[in-house]
């Protein structure tokens, strides 16, 4: 391969297909057609034609001599110059947005489009509510939100930031606390009126329990008061692994659901929903920000996460301190 250096300067020229590209956009192209395995996936998410894709690898494997890919009609697979190549051009891409994104901070200025994911509720109740404020501090950024309760592989699915609930167990990533998921117990009246209201945590026993199925153990909830710890085997007659499904069914007079207290940040506008066992508090799980392990964090990652961890330092919600009721 020539010198990586003079790739990065030097535009590719392919006059056969008289098909011009910057390097720069060649090297997008390939790290993103190495990491999804298509070239289909990689023109819908670049928002061009898959002709345009193809053209682009193949003057990029003209201008290194070297071929990139195994084509079949079934399959795509990177040849040994291809996975050399990987961490090279990642290596690449990352040493120009450090640069574009260092000139920007110098002029006070974040730009760009931010691909960030979380669960759909969450993002439904607490992030998109937030983006006017957001987007007023930081007109030159753009938000893709990707609303889903299950979790994105950030570098498979091109995700700058994730939002995260728990611990993160993936590969080259870091986390970062940005706050606390306090759990609080709910129920709507008509159904204690129905069911009668539990006293204490063992009486949920005899009670329709609203199941998240999202959970390692959904049916074991766990209770403190003091130095006492009781965890309860709960059951009920539906389970669910959606948080939106979950407030609705418990809206719904369905039964009792233990829920992170953001779910329920309105409860004191909905008369007609109560929080139970409140002399006993529930666990917690933090809240994270999870982004990709790069040698420098974006200008508008960093913006975001320093935006979230401030309004949720505002929010009794995410907090774990005790919400207004």
């Amino acid at each position: 391969m020539r010198n990586s250096r003079a790739l990065l300067i030097q535009p590719l020229i392919h006059s056969d297909l008289e098909y011009n590209v910057d390097i720069y956009t060649a090297f997008q192209t390939f790290v993103r057609v190495a990491e999804t395995e298509s070239f289909s996936v990689t023109a819908r998410e670049m928002n061009i034609g898959q002709p345009a894709v193809s053209k682009q690898i193949s003057a990029l494997e003209d201008h290194l001599g070297a071929r990139l890919f195994q084509r079949t009609t079934r399959k795509l697979t990177l040849t040994d110059e291809g996975r050399a190549l990987v961490p090279l051009a990642r290596l690449a891409l990352e040493a120009a947005e450090e640069a574009l994104d260092s000139m920007r901070r110098r002029e006070g200025r974040v730009v760009g489009t931010l691909r960030m994911t979380t669960a759909a509720s969450f993002g439904r109740m607490h992030i998109v509510p937030r983006l006017p404020l957001f987007f007023r501090q930081f007109p030159e950024v753009r938000v893709d939100l990707v609303l889903q309760d299950t979790h994105a592989d950030l570098i498979d699915q091109n995700i700058d930031l994730a939002i995260r609930f728990g611990a993160s167990r993936e590969e080259n990533v870091i986390s970062r606390r940005i706050g606390t998921a306090p759990f609080i117990t709910v129920a709507s009246r008509r159904y204690l009126e129905r069911m009668g209201r539990p006293a204490t945590p063992n009486e949920l026993s005899g009670h329709d329990c609203l199941l998240y199925s999202g959970l390692a153990e959904p049916r074991l909830w766990t209770f403190e008061r003091g130095e006492v710890a009781e965890t309860v085997e709960v059951d009920g007659r539906l389970s669910v692994d959606n948080s939106d499904a979950l407030r609705d069914a418990a809206l719904r007079d369905l039964g009792i659901a233990r829920v992170p207290a953001w779910l329920f940040a309105d409860i004191w506008e909905l008369e007609g929903m109560e929080t139970l066992l409140d002399d006993w508090s529930s666990s917690s799980i933090p809240i994270h920000a999870v982004f990709p392990s790069r040698r420098f964090l974006p200008a508008k990652v960093r913006a975001m996460i320093d935006f979230l961890e401030h309004e949720i330092r505002l929010d009794p919600s995410m907090t774990g301190h005790s919400m207004p009721l």
